[in-house]
């Protein structure tokens, strides 16, 4: 009962801060407790209000950190363009490279350039197509080597089976260009 008391004796002072503030009663409570005002007490709610916003800046200031500047707002804007002079130089960049590719499709299309991947497989298969030639005269001419004990005859074979080999990748090359 003596609690009950207590209670409805209780002066006020939180509600009407809490309406001062336009906060809410717990809101004020926890604000007043965290800045040091017993609010069972009266209590001045402009020196409140004071040490709530010192309180709340004061709490920033520790977590705060200072903002870098832009180098882009250091630079003048050019007024014909209305924009900064690195972003012109990027679009001019930009549009230098486009015409660029645009003068390597041109000459693609026309035949003057190949592409490099293009290049580099039609070596792949030419220099195949001589291995797998001259890799296969040994097969070829082994029967007429074993019988022949005249170094220049086999010296004869060697070089006329070495030149029919380019001669058929030659032609061949001539047939499929």
């Amino acid at each position: 009962m003596d609690n009950a008391i207590q209670i409805k004796r209780r002066p006020g002072y939180l509600k009407r801060y809490a309406d001062h503030a336009g906060i809410a009663l717990s809101s004020a409570a926890e604000q007043l407790k965290r800045i040091g005002i017993d609010y069972h007490h009266e209590f001045d709610f402009l020196e409140a209000d004071r040490r709530r916003e010192a309180a709340r800046h004061a709490a920033r200031t520790a977590f705060a950190k200072p903002i870098p500047k832009d180098p882009m707002s250091e630079e003048e804007i050019d007024p014909e363009t209305r924009k900064h002079p690195t972003f012109i130089e990027s679009q001019a960049e930009r549009e230098k490279f486009r015409a660029k590719l645009t003068e390597l499709e041109y000459q693609e299309r026309v035949g003057e350039l190949i592409s490099a991947k293009a290049v580099d497989d039609e070596w792949y298969r030419l220099t195949r197509m001589v291995r797998d030639s001259m890799l296969n005269i040994p097969a070829r001419i082994a029967d007429q080597l074993a019988h022949e004990t005249d170094q220049r005859k086999v010296q004869d074979l060697l070089e006329a089976e070495i030149n029919q080999a380019l001669e058929t990748i030659a032609t061949h090359e001539e047939h499929a260009t």
